[in-house]
């Protein structure tokens, strides 16, 4: 084999190894940051840079009973317990609904309907699947406002009863 094909063809492969591995270089793996990668959305408190309590995956899913729900998790960062405020309320100020949940040292919370989870019904809303809601978190100290989306129940894996998606397929 003639010395310039060698080296064009050692070019070529590290051209296409450094193409094939460039992905996971300039793309880091989401491990370090929390990202909206569902439906509803998050909320973090923090001091210092280290976050002390957040809220995961909010979202008011409203069933075709009307009987409004929040569901999601309240997640305490710290070594002692939290009690986290949250109160849903509309474009023009009017409240939903209010609840305080108690989350132990270290742990998180499930905001939903399903066993060992905390049920924090909303209720009839003056607002319709699609739009938002505005959701305010706050541990006593320090605050913070989300947008809250509102969805119907018509996505499967949003389980109002409790059931998981194994027994509504059995």
């Amino acid at each position: 084999m003639r010395p310039t094909r060698r080296l064009a063809l050692t070019v070529a492969a590290l051209g296409l190894a450094l193409s094939a591995s460039g992905c996971a270089y300039f793309n880091p793996t989401q491990t370090h940051e929390f990202y909206q990668a569902a439906d509803g959305t998050n909320a973090n408190l923090s001091v210092d840079g280290h976050y002390t309590v957040g809220v995961r995956n909010a979202i008011v899913i409203v069933p075709e009973s009307g009987e409004a729900q929040l569901i999601g998790a309240v997640a305490n960062y710290t070594d002692d317990e939290v009690t986290v405020s949250l109160e849903g309320t509309t474009a023009d100020g009017t409240a939903v609904f209010a609840t305080r949940v108690a989350v132990p040292a270290k742990q998180t919370v499930t905001l939903s309907a399903g066993e060992g989870a905390q049920q924090v019904a909303v209720g009839e809303l003056p607002t319709e699947p699609g739009e938002f809601l505005t959701l305010s978190v706050s541990d006593g100290s320090q605050s913070t406002e989300i947008s809250l989306p509102v969805t119907t129940d018509s996505l499967e894996y949003y389980d109002l009863d409790g059931a998981s998606a194994e027994d509504a397929q059995a």
